[in-house]
């Protein structure tokens, strides 16, 4: 594994890039394993390289959704590693929107997350949007760290991951509450048409 990694380091963003794309729906390593050194290296371009991640990750998104809904919920069940399997039961359980983009942000591999979506048939663009905006929030918060703070965002990312994650999680619960409220207000004083 070791020496894979450090062939992707050598590729730079080619190696990032087929990183990110295949660990959506089949690579055991992490995009964030490569970003985070390249990112390191070149400050300057570290927001650059966190969106290519971002976006190549969800490209490769698609193909784990495609393995998803081609071999359906059972079969997937079967792909997910037990230490997995309860954090996904909760995808099947609960709003699976909510639970996509939450997943997508935690640290539970995104092909898991990308191929139930596809098992779920998680309405299409409705993936999409999630799958952006928790890749995003993931790559992209990284390489906007790294611009901005240097060396030291990396004390951030290893002192601070699970901090990181509560309060992400805190915004996105915010986020969804003050949605909620707001289009219930807006239905409840639409006028009723008859």
């Amino acid at each position: 594994m070791d020496e894979i990694i450090a062939l992707f380091l050598g590729w730079g963003l080619v190696g990032l890039g087929i990183a990110a794309f295949t660990e959506s729906f089949c690579s055991p390593i992490l995009p964030d394993i490569i970003l985070i050194p390249l990112a390191m290296a070149q400050p300057e371009h570290a927001i650059y390289y966190g969106c290519v991640a971002t976006i190549v990750s969800v490209l490769g998104g698609f193909i784990g959704y495609g393995i998803g809904h081609k071999i359906g919920l059972p079969a997937a069940k079967k792909m997910i590693p037990a230490k997995y399997e309860e954090k996904m039961r909760i995808v099947v359980e609960n709003n699976a929107k909510w639970a996509i983009f939450l997943a997508s942000m935690a640290p539970i591999p995104y092909k898991f997350v990308s191929i139930t979506a596809g098992a779920l048939k998680i309405n299409f663009p409705v993936f999409l949007g999630v799958s952006l905006l928790g890749r995003g929030k993931r790559f992209l918060l990284e390489g906007i760290l790294i611009y901005y703070y240097g060396p030291k965002a990396e004390h951030i990312f290893t002192q601070h991951s699970n901090e990181l994650l509560f309060i992400s999680i805190g915004i996105v619960g915010v986020i969804a509450v003050v949605g909620y409220f707001v289009k219930r207000f807006k239905r409840n004083t639409l006028p009723e048409q008859g």
